[in-house]
């Protein structure tokens, strides 16, 4: 009898659990952090098993030159914003009017055609000259895709413009397919290419850009972008520049972009670009780690704006998970790698150990840095990007030359965990501001 009522007990708590998680996820904002988490989570695996085929396909010096070329492009769709599309995310932010909003993703798209122009221009004369691109025999590749760097643009154009419009679903979408598309078009070239003589590096470039292209276009269609008040719509996209994009662009380059051309150091240090390779691989691993700050700070993006700090339940929830998820990674990493690339990328492992804990502490850096971006708090920003940037720099061409792709690694703990500190040091700031200021009010 007493069996009967424990199991009915039980059965009564497991029925008001169902009905909380079912009211739950009757908010949107908690169905938009779970959608964009699952889409980031199921694009781990297909980045991972994409990068299988790939390597496998390319092996390890020529997926080195890809990861190359991939990481000069990711340094330029920083380099050449110039902060107009964090400017277009403010003007976002700002407004409730949808036309308006359309409008503005037509100034800003606009924008991006002119710094695509100038990108070419800029990267056509580093491609001509660079030599370790002609050393390496990749000038001519380089240059052939130069052409489909708007591409890149586009990435970052959808990043920043829809999590300040809060267009999560289309953000997911953006994000997802793109790595659905490659990695059937990986398992076609591995399956289809592989005994055909034949350019692999052409291939593989081409069928990532292609997939991207094809998602992307379908993408602008959706959205309805409109033109109407142009000229007047990029004068106001132009003065948020001037008071908030630009800073943010500055800390930018210094943080992000310069963090992006470690895989560039690589390079020239390296008699090959295999350890590029290795270093792209485990940032790859790793990219989980940034995923649970990001999706919740990113939903959460609008409400940070009208908030005066962040509330305490969701910054433990996002350590709790960060760690835990950690914590996975370094249990599963070594056996994974071993079994699915082979005893030739075990450097991979040690790398990732490293690696994955710097990137743990820039995820929950970019945590408070959405809640100073949704503030409008360019500034603070831009100076603690400032000292990051210039201390990875700093690092990776002390560490590089020494120890290679484990020098990098190295060189992206030490800056994790200073982006971290700077982060944490100017949300306290403000939130100690905002705080004077209501009780003056």
């Amino acid at each position: 009898m007493s069996e009967l009522k424990k199991g009915t007990r039980a059965q009564i708590s497991l029925n008001k659990i169902v009905i909380k998680l079912t009211e739950y996820f009757k908010h949107e904002k908690v169905r938009q952090i779970v959608i964009l988490y699952l889409v980031n989570i199921l694009g781990i695996p297909l980045g991972i098993f994409t990068s299988i085929v790939i390597t496998k396909y390319l092996g390890a010096e020529i997926y080195g030159d890809y990861s190359l070329i991939i990481n000069i492009f990711s340094f330029s769709l920083v380099l050449f914003t110039f902060g107009f599309f964090q400017a277009g995310n403010r003007a976002l932010v700002l407004t409730q009017d949808k036309e308006k909003a359309r409008e503005i993703y037509g100034a800003v798209l606009v924008l991006l055609f002119f710094l695509f122009i100038l990108m070419s221009i800029c990267l056509s004369i580093y491609g001509i000259l660079d030599l370790n691109l002609k050393t390496k025999q990749l000038t001519n590749i380089f240059l052939f895709f130069l052409p489909f760097g708007w591409i890149f643009l586009l990435t970052n154009y959808f990043e920043t413009l829809f999590q300040a419009d809060n267009r999560i679903y289309d953000l997911a979408k953006t994000r997802l397919y793109p790595k659905i598309g490659f990695f059937i078009s990986a398992l076609v070239i591995y399956f289809f290419f592989s005994k055909i003589e034949i350019n692999k590096l052409v291939v593989v470039l081409s069928l990532y850009l292609v997939t991207f292209l094809v998602v992307y276009l379908a993408t602008l269609r959706r959205i309805k972008i409109s033109f109407r008040g142009l000229k007047a719509n990029i004068k106001e996209v132009w003065g948020y520049n001037k008071s908030f994009g630009f800073d943010v662009y500055i800390g930018s380059v210094l943080s992000v972009g310069l963090t992006s051309l470690s895989g560039v150091i690589i390079s020239y240090f390296g008699e090959d670009n295999t350890g590029v390779g290795f270093y792209t691989l485990a940032l790859t691993f790793a990219s989980p780690l940034t995923l649970i700050p990001n999706v919740i700070a990113t939903t959460h993006y609008k409400e940070f704006a009208l908030q005066n700090k962040i509330p305490t339940k969701l910054t433990f929830l996002t350590i709790g998970l960060t760690a835990t998820t950690l914590l996975l990674l370094w249990a599963i990493v070594g056996p994974f790698i071993l079994f699915f690339y082979g005893a030739s990328f075990s450097p991979v492992i040690q790398l990732n150990l490293i690696v994955s804990t710097g990137i743990a502490f820039h995820g929950l850096a970019d945590y408070y840095n959405r809640f100073l971006g949704a503030h409008g708090q360019g500034k603070s920003l831009r100076n603690g990007s400032i000292f990051v940037g210039l201390s990875i720099l700093t690092m990776n061409l002390i560490f590089i030359p020494l120890w290679d792709e484990t020098g990098a690694a190295f060189a992206k703990l030490v800056s994790g965990i200073i982006y971290f500190a700077n982060m944490y040091y100017y949300y306290s700031k403000l939130k100690s501001s905002l705080n004077t200021r209501l009780i003056n009010e």
